[in-house]
């Protein structure tokens, strides 16, 4: 087996990926041979020692792409360490409850792979870049537009994890 990591994602509009970028960035710095792709990229992920998968929150769940990444390679993800997370507008404010259910985002993956670590991280809207369907949802729901991500927390986050990155499964 290889000596890298794998750091994958799904994502829309870009937010998600510029946080996968950072994630993979900071895996570097400390000395990790990383590749940084989108799910969508990956036809073996058996080369890589450890992952770290992520997605945007939609509809209160990760993007389909993502769901099915992990359930396609779940045997061979569950014989390594991985850790998940998800980006999303809902834990801007940091209320408990929001927390609570943008966690439960990851839930099916948790089922599939049981994670070393996950976390959320609050996310972008750009509404300018969004498709008319999401444009129209986002106005149901009264999402507040912004650049909400702390890629300082992200980097904090990975620096956290990286030693349970090393231990095997």
């Amino acid at each position: 087996m290889a000596d890298r990591i794998l750091v994958a994602y799904a994502s829309r509009y870009g937010s998600t990926a510029e946080v996968a970028e950072a994630i993979g960035d900071e895996l570097s710095k400390a000395g990790e041979q990383v590749d940084v792709l989108p799910v969508n990229e990956i036809r073996d992920p058996s080369p890589y020692r450890a992952a770290v998968i992520g997605s945007p929150i939609y509809m209160g769940k990760w993007l389909p792409e993502a769901r099915v990444f992990v359930e396609r390679y779940q045997h061979y993800l569950r014989t390594i360490p991985v850790a998940c997370f998800a980006v999303g507008l809902t834990v801007v404010g940091g209320s408990a409850e929001s927390l609570r259910r943008a966690e439960a985002s990851m839930d099916e993956v948790r089922m599939l792979i049981n994670p070393v670590e996950a976390s959320v991280f609050p996310g972008k809207l750009d509404t300018g870049r969004l498709s008319d369907p999401d444009r129209a949802i986002i106005k149901l729901i009264r999402v507040k537009s912004g650049d909400f991500r702390n890629l300082d927390a992200v980097r904090s986050w990975v620096r956290a994890i990286l030693p349970n990155l090393h231990r095997r499964r």
